[in-house]
């Protein structure tokens, strides 16, 4: 960083004690969880599933895992073409975006922190309105929203 004064530079969430980040990194284990925002989950199979990747379904998981202590959940993003993966299965055919998703989240929830991937190299997004819409997520939740680009 330049020896200017007129320079300003942005503080990393870190650098203030109180944020939901830096209660989260004190602590010796951070536990999270993996949204099923796709249909199928995390698996391809054509065994009986209890699993939803309805945002519903998602809600009530990330309202219980906030209760049971989870620090974080996170919602993973994929490119997949109509019908998914194809098959018989119908894997990830349907899908929740987990950016929006998690904005949605973060409205039901006080304390989790709420991650969310985006495709920023092959994606639609421009980076200036990533930063709007990151820092008007963040501003929604409290300071509680991340980003896996």
């Amino acid at each position: 960083m330049p020896d200017d004064p007129g320079h300003r530079a942005a503080a990393a969430p870190t650098r203030f004690p109180d944020s939901p980040l830096s209660r989260v990194i004190r602590q010796p284990l951070i536990l999270g969880l993996f949204l099923p925002v796709q249909s199928g989950g995390w698996s391809a199979s054509l065994l009986p599933r209890t699993t939803d990747w309805s945002f519903g379904y998602n809600a009530a998981l990330t309202r219980r895992a906030e209760e049971l202590g989870f620090d974080l959940v996170f919602g993973l993003a994929q490119w997949a073409g109509k019908g998914g993966y194809g098959g018989v299965s119908k894997y990830r055919e349907d899908s929740l975006d987990p950016f929006i998703a998690v904005t949605a989240l973060s409205t039901m929830t006080e304390r989790i922190l709420l991650i969310s991937t985006i495709h920023v190299l092959f994606g639609p997004w421009h980076p200036l309105h990533l930063a709007k819409f990151g820092a008007t997520i963040d501003h929604i939740s409290g300071g509680r929203w991340g980003i896996n680009g």
